[in-house]
């Protein structure tokens, strides 16, 4: 998602950053940089022959800072994020010298972190201008913040924020494009038009500011939310439009794989012909590969390199056969910032992987074969219907997503690297199908994934073994000392997160544990229940 707070205002509306000029005078101007000499001045002559080390070093007193957010901008896009990330970073020494004039620096500083992969210093740059004096440049934290928080999924707290932003400034014209895109990225469509409506209507209400190109932004964007995002998206990624227009017209599933086995296992083999093009397609592109098991590759330059392919696969039908050339697609898309249009163009990508992998195995009597994630060949489709496991619980297509999480834990992949038995035992123990969930766990008796040690005497006590729940029980409090008391708290804070990784054992484990689970505890009347152990843990034992 990631909205740059400060884009979209129309062109004679007054700046939000608090200068008192006209937007289109003032921050509309990063628009044009599509003739990068337009706005060429003489301090950004100036600035580009200093070397890094003397821009950390720079006197900022007299510079317009407007004017030096717009330099910064002008740099990142034209990829030299790490000097405008030396230059910026100055301005913000002692924010509580700036005022709103500062605000469009911030937002490019930012925008920065994200280009350089530096979470840490963003977080730490937004919060303080969270405290910052002047209110403009709260403000414009606040809806960063807000940003993070509904892309992190942490949707309640990032809609609690957005009600904190709205009564700290009411009249701030980018809460709208604040709201409609955090409903975007929800994909509430209906309620985005409804929302959509009502800022239409408030700002053209607004006799003291022309909000003429802003309204007609909204009333675009709500007229067809997928379509528009990925207008916009495609308008600067070279081949989205092209691959939008091909996944349309992909040809049938047909499959050009060979089982190769070993026992009760098998290894995905392309046949030669479909080897030859795999070759080539990695020739034109270099898509990173996620470590281990994770579905994407934090690669923010992957479409960069990947869209040189685009026009190639429109002459080469038999690649959109390939495991690997649909698994390069698909992480381009997922490591790419796109906006609602993402998924249009992952899903018919993951749901013909998994038309593609029944037809192989099918094809070559593979039914009672696994094809585990050991084999380097079998991991580009596995990844994929992970990836489809996660989409259609979003999509809260439910029925589809345990099917697919059976055929993943039970057949395809028994070692389950990707830890899916979690997700597969909560979808049961929501359906009530306590045996089946046991079962699950039992497949795996000495498992340290949360969801199955937590799952397990949750399902005991279900199913009335009190007993044997209490036990299972004790011992997973052993083994994860944050998880019961985060699950049984009534209004725990939730813990920082590294946003990539979780540590095992953490206090964000379980607070990941108690926001996907704690329903299905009060459900079966179990928190009490758990709360005895904990009580009972802390208890002094007797010598």
């Amino acid at each position: 998602m990631n909205p740059t707070p400060g884009h979209l205002p129309g062109r004679n509306d007054p700046c939000h950053c608090g200068s008192g000029r006209k937007y289109k005078h003032c921050c509309a101007r990063v628009e044009s940089f599509a003739d990068p000499f337009e706005h060429m001045s003489l301090l950004m002559y100036v600035l580009q022959q200093l070397p890094r080390t003397e821009l950390r070093k720079l006197p900022l007193a007299g510079l317009d800072l407007e004017e030096v957010g717009h330099i910064g901008d002008q740099w990142r896009r034209g990829g030299r994020a790490a000097d405008a990330e030396a230059l910026l970073e100055r301005v913000f020494a002692e924010p509580d010298r700036l005022d709103g004039r500062a605000q469009f620096a911030f937002d490019v500083l930012a925008d920065c972190y994200d280009v350089l992969g530096h979470p840490k210093k963003k977080e730490r740059l937004i919060e303080r201008i969270g405290q910052a004096r002047d209110r403009t440049l709260r403000s414009a934290a606040l809806h960063r913040r807000i940003t993070i928080l509904a892309d992190r999924g942490e949707r309640a707290e990032a809609w609690r924020l957005f009600g904190e932003a709205q009564r700290h400034e009411p009249g701030n014209p980018m809460l709208a494009t604040l709201e409609l895109t955090m409903l975007m990225g929800e994909k509430k469509f209906d309620r985005m038009r409804e929302r959509g409506q009502f800022w239409i209507a408030r700002l053209a209400r607004d006799r003291e500011h022309d909000y003429g190109d802003l309204i007609d932004k909204i009333r675009e964007l709500v007229s067809d939310p997928v379509s528009i995002s990925l207008k916009y998206d495609a308008a600067e990624r070279p081949g989205l439009a092209q691959l939008r227009s091909l996944l349309a017209v992909m040809p049938p599933v047909a499959c050009h794989y060979e089982l190769e086995r070993a026992e009760d296992e098998a290894e995905l083999v392309p046949t030669p012909a479909l080897a030859v093009l795999e070759a080539q397609w990695h020739d034109l592109t270099q898509v990173a590969k996620p470590d281990l098991t994770n579905l994407d590759a934090g690669d923010p330059d992957a479409w960069e390199r990947l869209a040189p392919g685009i026009p190639w696969l429109a002459d080469h039908p038999l690649a959109w056969q390939s495991f690997e050339v649909l698994d390069d697609l698909a992480l381009a898309v997922q490591d790419t910032d796109l906006m609602a249009g993402a998924e249009s163009l992952l899903e018919p990508l993951l749901a013909r992987t998994q038309a593609l992998l029944r037809a192989t195995i099918e094809q070559n009597d593979g039914g009672d074969c696994a094809i585990p994630w050991g084999f380097v060949a079998n991991r580009p489709a596995l990844r994929l219907l992970v990836a489809l496991y996660y989409l259609r619980r979003d999509q809260r297509r439910a029925d589809e997503a345990l099917a697919l999480a059976r055929w993943m834990v039970i057949g395809l992949n028994p070692h389950d690297n990707h830890g899916l038995r979690e997700e597969y035992v909560r979808l049961l123990l929501e359906r009530g199908d306590a045996d089946g969930a046991l079962a699950v766990c039992d497949r795996y008796p000495d498992d340290a994934i949360v969801g199955t040690l937590f799952g397990r005497p949750l399902a005991l006590f279900i199913l009335g073994r009190h007993v044997d729940a209490a036990d299972a029980l004790r011992a997973a409090h052993a083994g994860r000392p944050n998880v019961l008391p985060m699950l049984v708290a009534d209004d725990p804070k939730a813990p920082r997160s590294d946003d990539r990784w979780v540590e095992v054992g953490g206090k964000e484990e379980a607070w990941l544990y108690r926001r996907a689970h704690r329903a299905l505890w009060e459900r079966a009347g179990a928190l009490p229940w758990a709360r005895g152990i904990v009580v009972e843990s802390r208890r002094p034992r007797r010598r």
